[in-house]
């Protein structure tokens, strides 16, 4: 099934549990299988009952037109995209800021762990960056509908206004000298900015920001992955604030 717009079809239990949250879902349609039959699944279901929203049944598999692994999905109202032009009323004490990723599973999984260490928005650049689809609502677990997504054209001006706004502009960059554990937060505002999975942070931008930091780690690896990396630097914010 195709459905335009962004967060319209959401997959999965615990997506679609957080989008019935955000009070944004009209339909749920179910593919009827044994699998129906988990705690959490039926805990959902009386929890859609309870809305009065429309639940169809799919009796036949080779007519279930999403993805095989999700056995439910919801038919939502778009989720809100927000514009840099007015961002200034949604910001948050704890920003993520990121710089043309590339992977839809690096993109979800990084929503995932910004829902979970209280990073409320997250700033996209508008050209050359993963798309938001229904895979990232399914990776993300449901974290996408906790955090606020705001679109950017240029970086430089992006980072010039949220100093503008008080906040500390950190950059995470495998060849920093600092170590981010290190790191002394508190009553400070916070961009965690991010770097695409090839090519990192250009060292024109990390010009322009406050510092950068490393994660501490043994010389077993070279790297992390990007949304491993950004999760663990948003954990040591976390606990820091």
């Amino acid at each position: 099934m195709k459905v335009d717009g962004v967060g319209k079809i959401v997959e999965g239990v615990n997506a679609l549990e957080a989008a019935l949250n955000s009070n944004r879902v009209k339909k749920v349609i179910v593919l009827d299988t044994k699998l129906n039959k988990s705690n959490n699944f039926n805990v959902l279901i009386e929890h859609i009952k309870k809305q009065d929203i429309e639940i169809e049944t799919v009796k036949d598999k080779k007519l279930w037109e999403f993805h095989a692994r999700h056995n439910i999905v919801g038919i939502c109202e778009e989720k809100k995209i927000f514009d840099e032009k007015n961002f200034e009323n949604i910001v948050t004490e704890k920003i993520l800021i990121l710089d043309h990723l590339q992977d839809t599973n690096n993109l979800g999984a990084v929503a995932r762990s910004a829902a979970a260490f209280d990073f409320q928005t997250i700033f996209l650049p508008k050209k050359r960056s993963a798309q938001i689809t229904e895979k990232t609502f399914a990776i993300s677990s449901g974290g996408m509908e906790y955090i606020n997504i705001v679109m950017y054209n240029s970086i430089f001006s992006l980072i010039k206004k949220i100093k503008n706004l008080g906040y500390w502009t950190i950059g995470l960059d495998m060849n920093s000298s600092n170590q981010i554990n290190d790191l002394d937060l508190k009553n400070q505002s916070v961009a965690l900015i991010v770097g695409s999975e090839e090519t990192g942070l250009s060292d024109e931008i990390q010009k322009k920001l406050d510092l950068t930091v490393h994660i501490l780690m043994t010389n077993n690896m070279e790297s992390l992955n990007v949304s491993a990396a950004t999760a663990i630097a948003m954990h040591e914010i976390f606990i820091k604030k």
